[in-house]
């Protein structure tokens, strides 16, 4: 036996004894990034270790994880896990869940307990994220291979409908979708929020207040978060610096606006109804910020919405695009799932630095700086000025 054969054993040896009890190896490594890279090191060592047949069943049955996922959660039986981490007996789960027996049972060992995944799951906010998915994004996925067939393969940002749209069979744009359904709405905006758990922001690579908030008074406009749904980001502006002087205000869509503003004022944040298609009516504010905002839409129609940004600003001022930029080459597992999504939802792309850079010359700006804060997601902030 070779010497590279007796190392790749002992390498196996060492994983399965973490596989026997994960939850201790972790509390051992307790630093998050090795335990990011083991992750996804096992994760594509994985597929590259599988032969072809197990590689056809890991694709062909992933349909299967979403709706079984969705059966756990809707039948409590991971929050009844959690709420109770001591291994359950499989009648006491039949009692507890209404779950026939027959639908929970394992062939040799009858008794279950709660781990990382069954936790995760159980949380009300996650749940409502795996039903926004099952219940909307999955739509457009599966109807996403006859959709592109159907456009003869064409690069569909832009494209309206898209292959989500063309699923649902509405002829709106996603957002107006959105509009006037309550209820999908407030899936998605729990989805976004759950997307960013446990995320850096840009606050934790730029320091607002030295960079934009020099000599502020009371009157001058800090932060104008554009499109900014509930106001997480504003707020966060003024947890982060409360004693810093000036106006800090939530621009988004009517329906966005009339539920948040009643939690804002508390807050010492302004709100105000405006549509990104028209010019920016707030004239000199120090940032305009724009988070996840043109990765929905093509260049023509980003080009338009930095116009209209443009609008406001003065030699002071910038803007502040909070997006990902993908890599030439490489990109992240979650960078690439998320430019997919935006192309079947809304015929949208995440973009390269260089097709940023396009995209604002375009519009007569230009790129003063890039900020990579979260290396996982490829989330970064652009800082875009006047030429």
């Amino acid at each position: 036996m070779s010497s590279h054969t007796t190392q790749y054993e002992a390498l196996a040896d060492q994983i399965e004894s973490i596989l026997r009890d994960p939850e201790a190896a972790i509390a051992q490594i307790g630093d998050e990034v090795t335990c990011r890279r083991l992750s996804e090191g096992g994760r594509k060592l994985a597929a590259f270790l599988e032969q072809p047949k197990d590689t056809l069943r890991r694709i062909g049955y992933s349909h299967l994880q979403l709706p079984l996922a969705l059966v756990g959660v809707e039948s409590k039986l991971f929050s009844i896990l959690a709420a109770d981490p001591r291994p359950w007996n499989i009648a006491e789960l039949t009692e507890r869940t209404g779950v026939d027996k027959n639908l929970l049972t394992q062939l040799d060992d009858e008794t279950y307990q709660t781990n990382n995944v069954t936790r995760a799951l159980s949380n009300d906010d996650h749940a409502d994220s795996l039903r926004w998915t099952r219940k909307i994004t999955a739509q457009g996925a599966l109807n996403f291979p006859d959709w592109l067939q159907s456009n003869k393969y064409k690069d569909p940002v832009g494209m309206l409908p898209t292959a989500w749209s063309s699923a649902v069979q509405t002829d709106k744009h996603p957002y107006g979708w959105l509009a006037e359904n309550s209820w999908a709405l407030k899936l998605a905006q729990t989805h976004m929020n759950v997307q960013r758990e446990g995320r850096p922001l840009f606050f934790d690579a730029l320091d607002f207040q030295k960079r934009f908030a020099k000599d502020t008074t009371s009157s001058t406009v800090l932060f104008v978060d554009v499109g900014g749904s509930i106001g997480l980001q504003s707020r966060t502006l003024r947890r982060r610096f409360p004693d810093l002087p000036g106006r800090v205000i939530l621009q988004d869509r009517p329906e966005i606006i009339q539920q948040a503003k009643a939690d804002l004022a508390s807050a010492k944040v302004e709100a105000e109804i405006y549509d990104i298609f028209t010019p920016q009516p707030i004239k000199g504010a120090r940032a305009y910020y724009l988070r996840n905002i043109f990765h929905a839409w093509g260049d023509a129609t980003c080009r338009e919405i930095l116009l209209n940004a443009k609008a406001g600003l003065t030699d002071g001022s910038v803007i502040l695009i909070d997006e990902i930029v993908l890599p030439e080459r490489d990109a992240t597992t979650q960078g690439a799932q998320l430019d997919i999504e935006v192309m079947i939802c809304v015929g949208g792309i995440e973009r390269t630095k260089a097709q940023w850079e396009n995209l604002l010359n375009s519009a007569g700006l230009q790129m003063l700086e890039l900020v990579n804060y979260d290396k996982d997601f490829e989330d970064c902030v652009i800082i875009a000025g006047l030429h």
